[in-house]
């Protein structure tokens, strides 16, 4: 049955309704109780980014619109938990990222790996060289799946890259967990204070038909 929902995470909600008791006087006082019904929440990789980020308390995003990420930028752009910077190149975004920072803010950066590329000077000198944390969240081309051969030179070996300068990463392929990994990479970049960046690949992206 759950083969349906294939491309969702799934979480369990509890039921609760609220009971409004009369006591002496004008006081009315509403009880939370349990009803004991549990209901299956079907949510989009990009629902449980969003949960994740918000978790993390990372308030502050630098993105470069693309096509894999559109739902969840505009679901950013209209969150008001977010304050949402989009910029002209990658490597604007670690400067947007390292003001907020120094500002007593999280940050995210959202863009696709060829623009990714743009950022290792600053990466490497800026981010990593004064311990400047943030998350990035980057669609993974030139692998399974992409068709334009001018993603293929610096996009594919983009995990190799990201090693050479000394930038964790990790590579999402599915929506397996992925709310509890992105939390995880979000506390080993700010415990370390250092960038830690997720690899979005074309299997998570992609699933449900995008």
């Amino acid at each position: 049955m759950l083969n349906k929902f294939r491309g969702y995470g799934v979480r369990w909600r509890t039921t609760v309704s609220m009971q409004a008791d009369q006591y002496d006087g004008d006081c009315v006082v509403h009880k939370p109780i349990c009803t004991g019904v549990r209901t299956l929440i079907y949510m989009t990789w990009e629902d449980q980014t969003i949960s994740s980020l918000k978790d993390e308390e990372i308030d502050v995003i630098a993105y470069i619109p693309d096509t894999a990420l559109s739902d969840l930028v505009t679901a950013i752009e209209c969150d008001n938990a977010f304050n949402a910077v989009p910029v002209a190149r990658e490597e604007e975004a670690v400067g947007v990222l390292s003001g907020a920072w120094l500002g007593g803010h999280r940050g995210a950066l959202i863009c696709q790996s060829s623009g990714l590329a743009n950022t290792f000077n600053a990466l490497g000198s800026l981010s990593k060289a004064v311990r400047i944390p943030f998350l990035g969240i980057v669609t993974h081309r030139g692998g399974l799946g992409d068709h334009n051969l001018a993603h293929r030179p610096a996009e594919y070996p983009m995990p190799d890259l990201l090693d050479t300068i000394g930038i964790r990463n990790y590579q999402l392929h599915d929506t397996t967990d992925v709310e509890r990994r992105i939390s995880m990479a979000a506390q080993s970049a700010y415990s370390m204070e250092e960038p830690f960046i997720l690899l979005l690949e074309r299997t998570l992206t992609a699933e449900g038909g995008q």
